[in-house]
């Protein structure tokens, strides 16, 4: 019988407590690394969340996930990434490795482009005939 199955023996919070230690690293492996990610990859690491959830709290079809969410308490996986690749981030700035404080010269853009390797903007400006 499964942990975290619709039949199990064990309480809703510590179903939770397991879907927040095993199985959301596993879906967020690397996610801080994912920021140029296209949504629709991400779209599919939420609706992995969101059937886990709802097996979980063994939720009807017409209970949206938002409230699924909402009631234990958890973020969305986009936000999840968000905090944990902002964590990731701040951390290297406070590296004293020098190979991985030169990283940083190629994730810093200073805000110039939307990409950090981003030298020329591509745009064609229009003539009229």
């Amino acid at each position: 019988m499964p942990l975290i199955g619709r039949k199990s023996p064990l309480s809703l919070n510590n179903k939770v407590l397991l879907f927040k230690q095993i199985l959301r690293p596993i879906l967020t492996y690397a996610s801080q690394i994912w920021g140029l990610a296209a949504k629709t990859h991400l779209k599919k690491v939420q609706i992995m969340q969101n059937k886990i959830l709802r097996i979980i709290t063994n939720a009807p079809w017409y209970i949206r996930n938002d409230v699924i969410h909402k009631d234990l308490k958890l973020e969305s996986t986009e936000n999840h990434i968000q905090v944990i690749s902002r964590k990731f981030f701040q951390q290297i700035t406070r590296n004293n490795n020098p190979t991985i404080l030169e990283q940083l010269n190629y994730t810093n853009n200073n805000g110039k482009y939307p990409f950090s390797n981003a030298t020329t903007k591509w745009i064609l400006p229009l003539k009229p005939p």
